[in-house]
């Protein structure tokens, strides 16, 4: 028997021909089919019997509450990239197919049932990732959330009541010493070490050479465009140092054979290798290093050999903050990007040590 309630505000039915551990059940009536049979809706079903009125009492407020109750986390992911797309987002290079990978507990879960426990339990789990990580997860999470707001489905942000726990990764990079840097030259048969080589004569970010478009490079002018990440460091003109364009040009060949659209075709080498990396340190018996030590290897080398540092942030994509004259009115040619990199030492082992050569 329902709990009598007023005419159009639904009613509270408890089911008692089986045990549950939510027996109330909260319904409606929406409609009348033309036969004249009432059209009913079904809110759930409640542990309490107030539970279930107060279902039905919230429903003339928020109806679309429990019109939209079926609505996952899927659903408004996709919302949440679609408008990504529409305001120019890269998708890919956000890495978001990545993230929706570390999402499955709550993937297929209506958005109306995701708790801040269910999020924090995901954080939780991946308390090895670093900080950087962490963020482009919540990131991912709260332009969801906001989404499923916009759209009425929910009306709280759980994604804004999530605590980061990662701690930030050190980011103290090394350079490469003037030995280190002598001996890859001995071994300029190996890819991976013409690939480094590549990166400690441009200054290029790690993921910057692969998406470098084999129509962006002139080897006759010896430059190429190129870059990502920040206003300063994208589409920059990147000056190819003479010492490593037989690198550069055996690339341009191999791209154009294969008929690769970058310069870097696919498979010549990983995009992350790291472990090839850390593996050719060993094998060399040189200090570990990381991907980013040959940037700052590259400047470091510049301001050893006075290259003038408007010219070394033109060339990494840094921004010229602090001096406005410089940044507004001084414009580097080509021709002095390009004479700034031929300053570049090469170092040769003499005797177990590092001497430069001209």
């Amino acid at each position: 028997m329902g709990m009598k309630r007023a005419n159009g505000t639904g009613s509270v039915y408890k089911i008692k021909h089986k045990s549950l551990r939510k027996p109330y059940k909260a319904v409606l009536t929406i409609g009348w089919t033309d036969d004249g049979k009432r059209i009913r809706k079904t809110l759930g079903y409640f542990e309490k019997s107030k539970d279930a009125l107060n279902a039905l009492a919230e429903y003339q407020f928020n109806p679309d509450k429990y019109n939209n109750q079926h609505i996952t986390f899927a659903d408004a992911w996709d919302w949440m990239i679609d408008e990504k797309k529409r305001n120019g987002v890269d998708i890919i290079k956000g890495r978001y197919d990545s993230i929706k990978k570390k999402l499955t507990p709550i993937w297929h879960l209506p958005m109306q049932q995701i708790k801040l426990a269910h999020l924090q339990a995901i954080f939780d789990s991946y308390s090895h990732l670093g900080r950087s990580s962490h963020e482009s997860l919540l990131k991912a999470i709260n332009g969801t959330f906001k989404e499923a707001i916009k759209n009425d489905v929910i009306n709280k942000n759980y994604a804004s009541m999530i605590t980061i726990t990662a701690k930030e990764k050190s980011t103290i990079h090394k350079p490469f010493t003037e030995d280190e840097i002598a001996l890859l030259w001995q071994y300029t048969d190996i890819k991976l070490v013409k690939m480094l080589l590549i990166y400690i004569y441009t200054g290029m970010r790690p993921t910057e050479l692969f998406e470098v478009k084999l129509s962006n490079v002139f080897l006759k002018e010896r430059y190429l465009i190129g870059g990502i990440k920040t206003v300063a460091g994208i589409n920059r003109v990147i000056p190819i140092a003479k010492c490593i364009m037989p690198f550069i040009e055996e690339l341009y060949t191999l791209a154009s054979f294969k008929r690769s659209d970058t310069l870097i075709p696919l498979g010549y080498i990983p995009q992350r290798f790291d472990r090839q990396l850390s593996s050719l340190c060993k094998k060399l018996n040189i200090s570990e290093h990381k991907r980013h030590d040959t940037r700052h290897t590259f400047i470091t080398m510049s301001s050893n050999v006075g290259i003038d540092e408007y010219i070394i942030k033109t060339i990494v994509g840094h921004t010229h903050n602090g001096n406005i004259t410089r940044e507004v009115y001084i414009h580097k040619s080509r021709e002095q990007l390009i004479n700034a990199v031929d300053k570049l030492p090469i170092y040769r082992l003499s005797h177990g040590r590092a001497t430069q050569t001209k």
